[in-house]
């Protein structure tokens, strides 16, 4: 861009230039009188206030506003024809004349000044000393304007490049400037999610240390509590109480290993060693057990090793489901059935107690269950009414275990 506005600038001061080089020579030019070069001092003077008021005083003018160039260069012809009628040395001006009409005229008609000033020096200058015979020296000026007209039009296409280029240049810029905000954005954008995922993992390892807590510690304390509770009715009774207190010991071992188990991010303590059928089934014949209701297992379809995770959220649906019903149930019998199909493993869990309202449930204790399953794109569905007994149905897809040994 500065390149192109120094050439720009160099273009409209080489008219002044010349104009002072055959001023310079016309003044001490001794062979005309005095009076003849006071006069063409003169005229040269007019000149150069005519191009500085026209081309150097409005900048804005050359190339954009076509009436006042279009009278500045015809005022350019007329002055610059007379002078060089006056002394030779102003051929230099006419000469500059031809580069004038790209500076000052606009698109194509720059090309008609280059035409009207070969006319001019044809007619003028040349003519003159040719006798006043202007065909003489009209095939040397055209020839000169054709040349001038040629080295005009490769100014032109010089320019036009310049320009395409700087625009080019400018658009490239707006882009980078464009990709630059969009980076910063991005890295904004980066970091907003970086501060939701860590919150989000925040908040999912609380719920899960609170679903393990659920499943363990206060499980456990609650079968310890109902225990000694029975113990204390039972106080007449020195074989009950002692019944009672071995399960409340032993629940309280379960959940110190539990708890233990969980510390250290390893599977619950009864799949620790065994397959999930055998684990529910000591679960089941424990809470029986425990609470004195009669409770069964059954499972349909071959049973196969799942997923640790997925074994897992089964082990504790049946956990909460069972210790749901000894809490609140009043149930006199209750069965759980484990069905591994094809795509899916389903536990149901039933029993005959006094029933709820579903929509009025709210516990944790179902809330961490369907966490659980929802986690692992499985469904839980609670069916149950006043006095009809309750149904929870736990469905979860049948993930296989990474080591893919069939349970025998």
């Amino acid at each position: 861009m500065l390149r192109e506005l120094g050439w720009d600038g160099a273009w409209r001061v080489l008219l002044p230039a010349l104009l002072g080089v055959a001023t310079l020579m016309a003044a001490f030019d001794s062979a005309a009188p005095p009076g003849e070069r006071a006069v063409t001092v003169a005229l040269s003077a007019a000149l150069a206030v005519w191009h500085w008021w026209m081309v150097l005083a409005h900048p804005q003018w050359p190339e954009r506003a076509l009436a006042p160039m279009a009278l500045y260069f015809a005022g350019l012809l007329v002055l610059a024809g007379v002078l060089a009628a006056r002394h030779p040395a102003y051929a230099l001006v006419m000469l500059g004349c031809f580069p004038m009409a790209f500076v000052a005229l606009p698109g194509w008609y720059a090309y008609a000044g280059v035409v009207v000033t070969a006319l001019v020096v044809a007619g003028g200058p040349i003519a003159f000393r040719n006798g006043g015979e202007p065909w003489l020296g009209l095939l040397p000026a055209l020839a000169g304007a054709a040349f001038a007209a040629f080295l005009g039009w490769i100014i032109r296409a010089m320019e036009t490049e310049v320009e395409r280029r700087l625009a080019a240049n400018r658009a490239l810029e707006d882009a980078n400037e464009r990709l630059v905000r969009l980076g910063e954005e991005n890295a904004e954008l980066q970091g907003r999610l970086l501060a939701a995922a860590r919150q989000t993992g925040v908040a999912g390892e609380r719920g899960r240390m609170a679903r393990e807590i659920h499943d363990t510690v206060a499980q456990g304390l609650s079968g310890i509590v109902t225990q000694l509770e029975a113990a204390e009715e039972a106080a007449h009774d020195p074989d009950a109480v002692r019944r009672r207190l071995a399960v409340a010991r032993s629940l309280a071992r379960e959940s110190l290993t539990e708890v233990r188990r969980s510390l250290d991010e390893l599977r619950p303590g009864p799949l620790a060693e065994s397959r999930l059928p055998e684990a529910l089934a000591s679960l089941v014949s424990g809470w029986s057990a425990a609470h004195e209701v009669p409770a069964d297992l059954t499972v349909t379809g071959p049973a196969r090793l799942l997923h640790p995770e997925v074994e897992l959220t089964l082990y504790r649906a049946v956990q909460e489901a069972l210790a749901n019903v000894a809490r609140h149930a009043g149930a006199g019998r209750t069965g759980v059935t484990l069905s591994y199909m094809e795509d899916v493993v389903v536990v149901d869990v039933r029993d005959d107690g006094v029933g709820f309202s579903p929509g009025e449930s709210g516990g944790f204790g179902l809330t961490a269950m369907r966490q659980r399953v929802v986690r692992l794109a499985g469904s839980v569905e609670v069916e149950s009414a006043p006095g009809q007994g309750t149904a929870i149905s736990v469905t979860v897809p049948a993930i296989p275990s990474t080591a893919g040994q069939e349970a025998t």
